[in-house]
């Protein structure tokens, strides 16, 4: 079939295998030529900013890091600074300050346990020197070699790289403070991080390649160093790197990340060396790279062939075979084999289910309405003439009401409004307030036909009067309940029409009678007409279920439960439709 394009007449179709060979064609040579006619320099400027830009992130990165590790070593100092801490120091009795120290150990110990990141943490005494709690032996005094100050703020130290104060060689972050940052206080905390961290934060190859990464202090004084013989403590750092992505200052790259929240400074210096081999080793490897793109497309487009355009034809296949003949559909497609893609599979698994799911519902859509038709027709056995029973029921009216005899007046104007409403024809649904205006009709004869033995309990909501339902659904109800349910003496049935949370209209019909067995229910509800009982109409309670699958699904059938001389329970569920049939 040809397809419109407009002025230009029509477009002709393109295959698939068309489509996928010029699409990988234009993608992999297309770029390889466009790479191979720039500029080396065009290939420098790409590569420069790709190398810098990947260096000042990871820097970025190395400072955010430093950050929250200085602030969980923060975060830790303040745990440690507990109320028994507080009331350990101001403890006059040597009982007091046993109960309060075992509570501070128990308390460090679970930060210890709490923190992973953290090493050597104590709490000193600033001028005897003497370490209250710790939780490894500290080798170091406190009056040994100084430690770096990175920064001091809000009156916590921080302290850059160092060596452990445990006694080993390994550089750890750290901070110190007072216990009490409020008041004077002869008490210090201080809290240096597991070893690890320092290899994880200030890795020598973290960048791609060799880097020496450097500390300063707000000023750009260097506080710490990987190489001090070429950043020699105490020197201060080229400072005009704010606009700049790096400044190149004798044989090395310098990048710079700023601590806005501390001030202080961490650089990362290459040297132009290595710089450039990435440039150069990129530079070498661009043939090798263009003739192996060139072979991997070839070999994807193999690839997408493959697992592209056999499901596809197997999928047409599927399709092929909805021709309209829905009597089959759940027998087995010839082209339903696996196809290894799991997407493909899937969508010919649906394809499968959704065939079968017409099908069903084909069927099941000539099944209602042969059971609709049987119905009609199974009513229309039981109505009379409406012209002649009318006729004549408004002759014993008008007799009895010449004669005086108010009582069979008032019977035959309740049974004429019954009648007129059960062989009514317009509309298949009504609404379920003339639904029950029927019903009491009805309980109003079978009341005077015995005597008033038996009382009938309706209990409904207004607000669900409007609901349509299908015409002669409650009366069998009651009717069954009359003839099958009831006790000998003070018969009670009680109806009642809720509505439920999930939006459904529950009806239920009780009775106090003796009660039925489980075969007794089933040949009240089966289909065959001569298995079951006759009462009143005739047609019973297989009207029902019956009519409420018809209009509102299997979920909507009717259901029993009884017990032994407690009586017997009919209920049903039907959704909340107004006359719109939408619902509520």
């Amino acid at each position: 079939m040809n397809i419109p394009s407009g002025r230009f007449g029509y477009a002709k179709p393109h295959s698939l295998k068309r489509s996928l060979f010029v699409g990988l064609l234009v993608s992999t040579i297309v770029p390889i030529l466009l790479v191979g006619i720039s500029s080396y320099y065009s290939i420098y400027t790409i590569l420069d900013s790709k190398t810098a830009s990947g260096i000042n992130s990871s820097l970025q990165q190395v400072r955010s890091n430093m950050e929250m590790l200085y602030r969980n070593l923060n975060y830790v100092s303040q745990q440690m600074t507990n109320r028994d801490l507080n009331l350990l120091f101001k403890a006059d009795t040597a009982i007091d300050k046993y109960i309060l120290s075992q509570n501070v150990f128990a308390h460090l110990n679970l930060v210890a346990y709490t923190n992973p990141d953290i090493g050597l943490f104590y709490i000193a005494n600033r001028e005897t020197k003497d370490f209250l709690f710790q939780n490894y032996p500290v080798k170091a005094s406190g009056d040994g070699e100084a430690m770096p100050v990175l920064t001091i703020d809000k009156g916590v130290t921080y302290q850059a790289p160092h060596r452990t104060r445990s006694g080993g060689q390994e550089p750890v972050f750290s901070i110190s403070r007072p216990t009490d940052l409020l008041t004077e206080s002869k008490y210090d905390i201080y809290v240096e991080s597991d070893p690890e961290m320092y290899d994880q934060m200030l890795n020598h190859s973290q960048y791609g390649m060799d880097a020496i990464q450097v500390l300063t202090d707000e000023k750009g004084s260097i506080v710490f160093s990987q190489d001090e013989s070429l950043f020699p403590l105490g020197a201060v750092m080229p400072g005009s790197l704010e606009e700049q992505r790096y400044q190149v200052i004798d044989n090395h790259y310098y990048f710079r990340a700023q601590s806005a929240k501390m001030g202080w400074y961490v650089y990362s210096i290459i040297d132009k060396k290595l710089y450039h081999n990435e440039v150069n080793r990129w530079t070498a490897y661009w043939l090798s790279i263009s003739a192996i793109c060139l072979l991997i497309s070839a070999v994807i487009g193999w690839w997408i062939w493959r697992i592209l355009v056999t499901p596809f034809k197997r999928l047409h296949g599927e399709i092929h075979q909805m021709r309209g003949d829905f009597d089959s559909v759940s027998q087995t497609s010839p082209f339903a084999q696996k196809t290894n893609v799991v997407e493909f599979d899937e969508v010919m698994e649906r394809f499968q289910d959704m065939r079968t799911h017409i099908g069903q519902l084909m069927k099941e859509l000539k099944l209602n309405e042969e059971e609709k038709r049987y119905l009609e027709v199974e009513k229309l056995v039981h109505q009379m003439n409406p012209h002649f029973l009318y006729n004549t029921l408004n002759t014993i009216q008008w007799l009895a009401k010449a004669k005086g005899q108010d009582e069979i007046v008032r019977l035959a104007t309740v049974f004429i409004r019954l009648l007129r409403y059960n062989l009514g024809r317009d509309g298949d649904l009504v609404e379920l307030r003339l639904e029950m205006n029927a019903l009491n009709d009805y309980v109003t004869l079978q009341q005077i036909r015995y005597n008033y033995e038996f009382t009938v309990q309706i209990q409904t909501l207004s607000t669900v009067m409007d609901a349509k339902v299908p015409r002669f659904l409650l009366q069998p109800l009651i009717e069954n309940a009359l003839y099958h349910g009831l006790a000998d003496v003070g018969g009670l049935i009680q109806l009642s029409v809720s509505l439920e949370k999930d939006g459904t209209i529950l009806v239920m019909v009780k009775d106090n009678g003796k009660g039925m067995s489980e075969e007794e229910i089933r040949k009240l509800l089966q289909h065959d007409s001569s298995a079951r009982d006759k009462v009143g109409m005739g047609i019973g309670l297989n009207y029902v279920d019956t009519m409420l699958r018809v209009h509102f699904g299997e979920s909507a059938r009717l259901q029993a439960y009884s017990s032994s001389n407690e009586g017997t329970t009919m209920y049903f569920r039907i959704p909340f439709r107004t006359g719109k049939g939408e619902a509520v």
